[in-house]
C-alpha cells in the first residue's frame, strides 16, 4: 500500500514534543519506540523501556532481544513506519553508542522497513535540546512503510513545552491526569495506607484464597448476595463523584473497606463493575478502584489494581495500567485477570480490543439487577 499523497510529514520538534503527553510521564534514560499507521501523523501506540547500559557503558546483548519483541508487537498489529526516541544524559547526543542503538533496532525492524528516524534527547524540558541521529533514507514503498517524518526536516532543534503540547492537554481533558513528571510518580499514586481512615484497624478477610481469583460458587454465596455487593460497589463509585480534592482520601471506615474487598473478589460483582470503565463514571471508579488497592493487602488488593489497570487500559493510558497491574502481581502473582492483562499489554493488544468483554459485564449486572450507567467512551479510544 503507497503512503496517503495528501498526508503531511510531521515536525521532528512537534512529534518529540509530544511523547510525554502520549506516555503519561517523562521519560528519562528510556528507550520510545513511535509506531505509525496508514497514517503518517498519527501515533498508533507509544513503547517505552529502559535504556540500559553495562558498567563499561557498553550496550547490553538483552536490548537486541527487547528490540526483537518490540518489532514482533509492530508486525502483529501491521505497524507500517517506526520512530525510535532515545532518551538519555549519560553521554554527548552525537555519541557514537546513540547511532549503535538505531542499527540494532533498524535491523530487528526490518519487516516493516528498519527505523525511519532516529531521536537523541538528552532531557525533555522545555527548550531541550533534540538531534536526529538515524535517517533511513530508504524507499518509502519499500515493506509498504511510510514517511512520518519529511526528508527535507531540520536535524536538530529544541523542544516546546512538554506540558502544555496539544497531546498533554487533550490527554488532561480526556482523562484528567496531567503529564506526570516521572513513571515513579505512577507507582507514588498507589504507595500503601492504612486499611481505613479511622484509629480502629480491623484484620480484612479478603474474601479469596490467594493465588486465584474466587469462584463463583453457590456454596459460598447467591447472586442475591452479589446484587448486594454490587449495589454497595455502585453506591461508592456515586459517592466517589461527589467535589472533592484530587489528593483527598475517602472516608471510608474499615468495615466498609473489608465489605468492598470482599465485592471485588467475586467474580459477577467485578465483572460487572469493569463497566464503569467506559462511563461517564470513570474518573470516579478509577479513584475508587486506586483507594482501594492502597488500603486492601493480599487478593483483594491485587483485584483492585487489576480493575485499576483495565480502567487505564481500555482508556489507552499504557503507562498508568502497566504501574497498576506491577502492584496487582506484587499483591497476587498469580491473580488471573492481572497476568491476562498483563501479557495483553506488553503484547501489544490494542485497548480497543478490550471493549469485546464490555458487553459480557453489562450482561452479568443485568442478571444481577443492578442497573449501570451507559458506556460513553468510544469503542477506537486508545
Amino acid at each position: 500500500m503507497s503512503p496517503i499523497p495528501s498526508a503531511r510529514p510531521l515536525s521532528p520538534t512537534g512529534l518529540l514534543t509530544a511523547v510525554p503527553g502520549l506516555l503519561g510521564f517523562i521519560p528519562d534514560r528510556s528507550i520510545v519506540v513511535l509506531a505509525f499507521g496508514d497514517d503518517p501523523r498519527i501515533v498508533r501506540t507509544a513503547m517505552r523501556h529502559d535504556l540500559v547500559f553495562d558498567d563499561d557503558g557498553e550496550l547490553v546483548p538483552a536490548l537486541a532481544e527487547l528490540f526483537s519483541s518490540l518489532a514482533e508487537v509492530c508486525v502483529r498489529n501491521e505497524v507500517r513506519a517506526a520512530v525510535l526516541v532515545i532518551v538519555d544524559d549519560r553521554f554527548p547526543a552525537a555519541d557514537l553508542r546513540y547511532r549503535r542503538v538505531c542499527g540494532i533496532a533498524d535491523r530487528r525492524f526490518s519487516e516493516i522497513g528498519g527505523i525511519a528516524t532516529g531521536f537523541v534527547i538528552p532531557e525533555f524540558t522545555e527548550g531541550g535540546r533534540w538531534l536526529t541521529v538515524w535517517e533511513a533514507g530508504r524507499d518509502p514503498l519499500v515493506h509498504g512503510s511510510i514517511i512520518p517524518i519529511a526528508r527535507d526536516a531540520p536535524t536538530r532543534g529544541r523542544l516546546g513545552d512538554p506540558q502544555s503540547s496539544p497531546t498533554a492537554l487533550q490527554r488532561a481533558v480526556r482523562t484528567g491526569h496531567g503529564v506526570l513528571a516521572r513513571r515513579s510518580d505512577m507507582e507514588a499514586m498507589l504507595a500503601p495506607l492504612d486499611h481505613c481512615a479511622g484509629p480502629h484497624l480491623d484484620e480484612v478477610d479478603h474474601g479469596a484464597s490467594a493465588g486465584v481469583d474466587q469462584m463463583d460458587t453457590a456454596d459460598e454465596t447467591d447472586e442475591t448476595d452479589d446484587a448486594s455487593l454490587l449495589r454497595a460497589v455502585v453506591h461508592q463509585v456515586i459517592v466517589a463523584s461527589g467535589p472533592r480534592r484530587p489528593d483527598e482520601a475517602a472516608d471510608l471506615d474499615c468495615a466498609e473497606v473489608t465489605r468492598l474487598g470482599v465485592a471485588l473478589t467475586r467474580l459477577p460483582v467485578r465483572d460487572a463493575a469493569l463497566s464503569f470503565a467506559v462511563t461517564d463514571l470513570r474518573g470516579a471508579a478509577e479513584s475508587l478502584w486506586r483507594e482501594l488497592a492502597r488500603r486492601l493487602r493480599g487478593p483483594a488488593q491485587a483485584s483492585a489494581a487489576t480493575m485499576l489497570a483495565h480502567l487505564h487500559y481500555i482508556n489507552g493510558e499504557g503507562g498508568h495500567a502497566g504501574v497498576a497491574l506491577d502492584h496487582a502481581l506484587r499483591a497476587d502473582p498469580h491473580w488471573s485477570l492481572a497476568t491476562l492483562l498483563d501479557s495483553a499489554l506488553r503484547g501489544g493488544l490494542a485497548p480497543h480490543l478490550l471493549h469485546d468483554m464490555i458487553d459480557d459485564c453489562y450482561d452479568v449486572a443485568e442478571r444481577l439487577g443492578v442497573p449501570l450507567p451507559a458506556p460513553t467512551l468510544e469503542r477506537d479510544a486508545g
